[in-house]
Formats: C-alpha cells, structure tokens, sequence
C-alpha cells in the first residue's frame, strides 16, 4: 500500500513539474513575442544600475577593499577613489554609500565635538573665576 501511494506522489510531481515547464515555455515565447523579453542596448541608461563589463570582484578584492577603507586617513582617499573611478562598477557604488554613511558620522562627531568644546570652556571659565577668588 505505501508503494503505490510514493509512486503517485512521483508521479503527480513529475506531472506538475512538466505543468510548470510547459507555463515557463508559453511565458518565455510571449515575452520574446512582445519584445519586453529583451535586453535594452544599453542596461545602465534604462535600469539605472551601472552594469560591470569586467568580471565581479572576488573574495579577496572585497577584502583589501574593506581593509584600505578602515585605514584611517588612506580610507577616505580610497574611498574617494573607488567612488568616482568608473574601472569598478561592482565597487562604485558601494564606496559611494559608505562615503555618505562616513561623512554623515563626521559632521555628527563635529556637531557634538562643538558642544563639548563650547560646554568645557564655560567650565574651564568659572574654574578660573573661582581660583582668582582663591
């Protein structure tokens, strides 16, 4: 009893997956039929998205890049290289995210560097009133 009951559920699947096929094959035909099946001539002008010519960046890469971008001074040079080199796509506009996401956190750290500064030298003025009165 359990074996023909595995051979209809194999059977049902193969059936199914040849459904599917027949759909993909009537979907593909009417697609190309229409012409919304192709290509643009030119991916980046239509999408948007710049499309790498060269092959994608491996592991390594990635690494050397994330090791250079966390150097502290050489990382914003390279950043700014990568962001503006059009040789790496794949790269272009990652280092143009994590440059905004940098320069968004310096100008954070500036305003609250300020505050500091300004809260310290109220500080530092009545300290210095207070040793004249000593």
């Amino acid at each position: 009893m359990e074996y023909t009951l595995n051979t209809s559920i194999a059977e049902d699947t193969s059936t199914i997956q040849k459904a599917i096929e027949q759909i993909a094959d009537n979907e593909a035909a009417d697609s190309k039929a229409d012409g919304h099946g192709q290509l643009p001539e030119n991916p980046s002008r239509e999408t948007g998205v710049p499309v790498s010519s060269g092959q994608k960046a491996s592991v390594h890469h990635w690494f050397f890049t994330f090791m250079w971008i966390n150097i502290p001074v050489i990382g914003w040079f390279y950043l700014f290289y990568l962001a503006f080199n059009k040789k790496y796509l794949d790269r272009q506009s990652f280092a143009r995210a994590y440059l905004l996401y940098k320069l968004i956190f310096l100008i954070i750290g500036i305003i609250i560097l300020a505050i500091l500064i300004h809260i310290g030298m109220e500080l530092l003025d009545q300290l210095l009133v207070y040793m004249e009165m000593l």
